[in-house]
Order: structure tokens, then C-alpha cells, then sequence
């Protein structure tokens, strides 16, 4: 017995290394950062705050100096907070982030970002190990469920993505487990008559578990109010089921096989659960609400928060918005399986009510916790489609936190699925409904990451601009840098080519003086990054007009609301 655990432990670890080199050949391929990475990385270490002067140079080291954190600024936590505050979101994950900057003051690097969102995958993996375990599943199938989250391109976004959704992640599967298990608690143990003292009800172990929920629900909370979604739609699972337990009696499966079922504890017990449970979350929330006061206002008053509830509130988008994350699930999660998912499903929920030698695969200890999953992802997906921003494939931000719940109901049924169409079949002594779930698994996750290459936030493109910034720099050019001043934080998009130089030479578009003098007119040639905006072309004959020696130019590239041209 110890061997084969042995055995089965060294497969799960062997599976977890694979899925962790994989993750970092990825991070090798990130050649770039989204506009929010950068931020992620500004709201966790910044000193002073960026300045944009105008007719200025200024040293590339000013900019770098607010990525990364200097002597004296090492776990500066309370500065998080304040910076978070005028922003709109919570402080944890960049406090997380904050922590590993910390360990390498004065390097900035996407590897402090991914190792950060690495130990949150792990966490996530083992997490997602005993959610399996908790609702019955063996430990094949276990497996397949590790492998189908670890090396499907989504997760891997997730890790590459230097945002707080990978951590997000973590508390959604451990708010998942716990009511699981506790589920599992109420019906095995606290309704047993034995540990009940003098016939009243005994509430220890429930308020243990309320204790870790209302843990878990902080932390969440405090690391992406989306979380908040999903922390009511499984509370709201949960107290319904607590109200709904039914009396105790004989249950007969389809091979003729009876067992007792659960006992009814009591609506007035049921009724105080419920209360508890409710308070419990209530004072995780004002926990929260009291150690970061200005969640409330970001929530309420922030701009994100009042587009949230102007999208929530408009009824005529949800068949686009709803249709809109369907595609980003089925193209980027599921490799364009989807519709094959949805028969096997079908045909598993079918098969568990008719077919009798599938009907035991519906396993009435666990009946309830896969309601519980299905129902509060489907809440959740739903609610955020009608809240979150619709920005193309990076979308698939805000679902992330759920994906790996739909990939363990997906197994789940898909194995079931299966069993309906080829019966309990077994070749060499390999479950048929098993292989078949692993096969369509694994071709989900060779599609995502060979096929289609769906691995977001890469921007492998970037290699080419670095490489191009680098030549220009070699050829002794100086960099230009013409901002619109109603959007300067765009400037943000441009910093790994800004680090290249020394210096840079700033420019506000909205000044349409002529640039006198100055190291900028005597210069020979240089590089301008000039902000997409109506006086684009003035802004160019300026440049033009304010250096005599350089006649010509041409446009090199466009990149995020820029386009670069090197002037000659």
C-alpha cells in the first residue's frame, strides 16, 4: 500500500515539474509587458511618482527607480496601501509582489513577477488536488485533472500575466474546498447523533471551518473584488442546502444497493448554521472594509466600479457580453471543443437519471458539492460577464479565476460522459471512459499551446522593438519621447525601450513651440516614440524644424498608441 502511495505522490510531483518547466520556457518567451504589469509593478515599489517633463532630458534611471525598490524602501507596506488607495484596487497581491521586489532591491525583472505567480500556481495545484479528493473522485482521474489545469494554455497566462488573477485563484479553490469538506462534515459528522452532547447540536468543527471560510474570504476579498462574486454565490449555495437538508432514509442505486442517506438536523439548528455562516462572512467583509477603508469607495465611487454597475444594469448586452466570454472559453480554454464538452455533458446528466449502470456514478455523498461548484461558476462566470471590460482575448482576465473549477466539473462529467457512450469497457486493464477523457484533455492542451498558440501575454513582437531600439542606440542616436498630455501614463507601454537609453528627451504635444537650443538641436539623429494624436504631424515638422541637422524621417513601427520613427 505505501509503495503504491509512494508511486502515486512521486507521478503528482513529476507532473507538477513538467508543468513548472513548462511555465518557464514560457517566461522565457515573454518579451514584453501589458500597460497593468508595469503598474503592478509601479504600485508596489514606487518612490517619488512619474514626472513627464516637457523640453527636458531626463535620466531612464528616474524611470526605473519607480519599478523596483531602492535602500530604505524594503517592505514599505503601508506606502502600498496609500498608493492602492487612489487607485481601485486592493492592496494583498501587491504587497505580495512588494515582498519579492524587496528580496532584489534595485532589480526589475518579469521573473520577480512570474516566480510570484509560480508559488501561487502551486498552491493552486495542490489546492486543486484535494478539491478533486473531496468530491469522490479517484485517483486516475485526479490526474488527468492536474494535467488538464497545469498545462492548459489559460493557466499559463494566468502565471505570465503579472496581475493579481493567479492569486485570485488560490482563494476561489480553497473557498471551494473548504465548503466541500465542510458539506461533507455536516452530513457524515456534526447530523451523527454520537457527537451530539445531551441531544443538542454540537458546533465546534462548523466553527472551525467558518473561522478558515472567513480567512480565506478576507484574503480574497482583499486581493480582487471580483472575488466578492464569487464568495456570495457559494454562500448563497451553501445556506440554501443548510435549509434544505432532507430527512434521513433508505436510498436504492441501480445495482439494487441501499444506504442510509443523511439526517434532517433541525430547522431551528439549520436556521442558527445559516446565521452563523452569514455573520461570519459579514465579519470577514467589515474585517476587510476596517484594515482597507477605501474599498468601499472603490467599489461605490470609483470609476471602475460605477462602469461595473452601469454594465450590470443594462439588460440589452447580456446575450453579447454573455456571448463574448462564451467564445473566449470555448477558442482559448477549451481549444474550440466546446461543443463536444456540452454533449458529453448532456449526455452525463442524461445517464445518471436513466441509464442504470451509470446511475451509481451520481454519488449521493457528493451530489451536493457538485451542484454547489457548478451553480456558483456559472453565477460567477455570468455576473462578471456583465461587469468586466471587454478588451479582446486578455478578457479572459476576469473568468481565470474560475477556469480551473470548470476544468474539474468538465472531467468530471466528461469520464461519465464517456461511460454513457462506450459502457465500462476496459482495454489491457485502462478504463475505456478514462482514456477517452484523457485523450480529449490532452488534445485540449496541445491545440491551446502548439496549435494555436494561446498562451497570452507574451507579446513576442516585442523582441523585434528591443532589437530595433538596441541598433539605434548602437548607431549613437538619442531617444525623443512626444507625449499627449491627456494620457501621459501611456508612457508606461514604452519602458523597456526607454531603459535601452540613458536619457530621454520628452515632449508634450499640446506645446507647439519651436524647441530651441539645447543638446536636442545639435544632435544628429534620433529616435522618436510620437503619441497617435491629431497634431501628430505638427509635432513631427516641429522636430524637423527645431533640429537643422536632420532632413529626413521614417516610420519604423506602431506599438499601444505609438508609432516610432527615427529621424536622420
Amino acid at each position: 500500500m505505501n509503495k503504491k502511495i509512494n508511486a502515486y505522490n512521486l507521478i503528482l510531483a513529476l507532473i507538477l515539474v513538467l508543468e513548472l518547466i513548462v511555465i518557464i520556457f514560457f517566461g522565457y518567451q515573454k518579451a514584453g509587458f501589458h500597460e497593468d504589469e508595469y503598474y503592478s509593478y509601479f504600485s508596489s515599489n514606487r518612490s517619488l511618482g512619474l514626472y513627464y517633463p516637457d523640453r527636458e532630458w531626463q535620466s531612464s534611471e528616474t524611470i526605473k527607480n519607480e519599478f523596483v525598490v531602492l535602500p530604505g524602501e524594503r517592505f514599505n507596506y503601508r506606502l502600498i496601501s496609500l498608493v492602492q488607495s487612489w487607485d481601485v484596487h486592493p492592496p494583498l497581491f501587491y504587497d505580495i509582489l512588494h515582498t519579492a521586489c524587496s528580496l532584489f532591491p534595485g532589480v526589475f525583472s518579469k521573473w520577480i513577477g512570474i516566480g510570484v505567480n509560480m508559488l501561487a500556481f502551486i498552491l493552486c495545484y495542490v489546492l486543486l488536488y484535494e478539491l478533486a479528493k473531496a468530491i469522490g473522485m479517484d485517483k486516475p482521474l485526479r490526474a488527468i485533472v492536474l494535467i488538464a489545469f497545469g498545462f492548459n494554455p489559460m493557466t499559463i497566462s494566468g502565471v505570465m500575466f503579472i496581475r493579481m488573477y493567479m492569486w485570485m485563484t488560490v482563494f476561489v479553490i480553497a473557498s471551494s474546498l473548504l465548503h466541500v469538506r465542510l458539506i461533507a462534515i455536516i452530513k457524515l459528522r456534526l447530523c451523527d447523533r454520537k457527537l451530539k452532547d445531551d441531544g443538542k447540536y454540537n458546533h465546534k468543527i462548523y466553527r472551525k471551518y467558518l473561522i478558515s471560510i472567513a480567512l480565506v474570504n478576507f484574503f480574497g476579498f482583499m486581493t480582487q473584488y471580483y472575488y466578492l462574486i464569487f464568495m456570495t454565490m457559494i454562500g448563497f449555495s451553501f445556506c440554501m442546502w443548510m435549509l434544505t437538508i432532507v430527512p434521513r432514509k433508505k436510498v436504492t442505486d441501480g445495482d439494487g444497493n441501499s444506504e442510509e442517506y443523511f439526517e434532517k438536523i433541525g430547522f431551528k439548528i439549520a436556521i442558527k448554521s445559516a446565521a452563523m455562516y452569514v455573520l461570519a462572512c459579514g465579519i470577514s467583509l467589515m474585517l476587510a472594509v476596517f484594515v482597507y477603508p477605501a474599498s468601499l469607495s472603490h467599489i461605490f465611487r470609483g470609476y471602475r466600479g460605477k462602469e461595473a454597475q452601469a454594465a450590470f444594469s443594462d439588460a440589452a448586452n447580456i446575450l453579447d457580453r454573455f456571448g463574448f466570454f462564451i467564445g473566449l472559453v470555448n477558442e482559448y480554454l477549451l481549444s474550440d471543443l466546446g461543443l463536444l464538452f456540452l454533449i458529453l455533458f448532456a449526455l452525463a446528466v442524461l445517464g445518471i437519471r436513466i441509464f442504470p449502470k451509470v446511475k451509481k456514478e451520481r454519488d449521493r455523498k457528493v451530489v451536493f458539492q457538485i451542484r454547489l461548484l457548478v451553480f456558483t461558476t456559472f453565477c460567477y462566470f455570468f455576473i462578471v460577464a456583465k461587469t468586466a471590460l471587454l478588451l479582446g482575448n486578455t478578457s479572459n482576465r476576469y473568468e481565470m479565476p474560475v477556469y480551473p473549477i470548470i476544468i474539474l466539473i468538465l472531467v468530471y462529467f466528461t469520464r461519465i460522459g464517456a461511460r454513457v457512450i462506450v459502457g465500462n469497457r476496459f482495454v489491457k486493464g485502462i478504463s475505456l471512459p478514462l482514456a477517452i477523457t484523457a485523450i480529449i484533455f490532452s488534445v485540449v492542451c496541445a491545440r491551446g499551446l502548439i496549435t494555436y498558440k494561446h498562451v497570452l501575454f507574451l507579446y513576442p513582437e516585442e523582441k523585434e522593438h528591443m532589437a530595433y531600439v538596441e541598433s539605434c542606440l548602437s548607431n549613437d542616436d538619442k531617444l525623443v519621447i512626444a507625449y499627449n498630455d491627456q494620457t501621459p501614463d501611456n508612457i508606461w507601454r514604452l519602458t523597456d525601450e526607454i531603459l535601452v537609453f540613458p536619457e530621454a528627451f520628452y515632449v508634450n504635444e499640446a506645446n507647439t513651440e519651436e524647441i530651441v537650443g539645447g543638446e536636442f538641436a545639435s544632435c544628429e539623429s534620433f529616435c522618436a516614440y510620437i503619441a497617435d494624436n491629431d497634431n501628430k504631424d505638427a509635432v513631427i515638422e516641429n522636430l524637423l524644424y527645431s533640429n537643422l541637422n536632420v532632413t529626413e524621417y521614417e516610420e519604423v513601427y506602431q506599438k499601444d498608441m505609438w508609432t516610432l520613427y527615427r529621424f536622420h
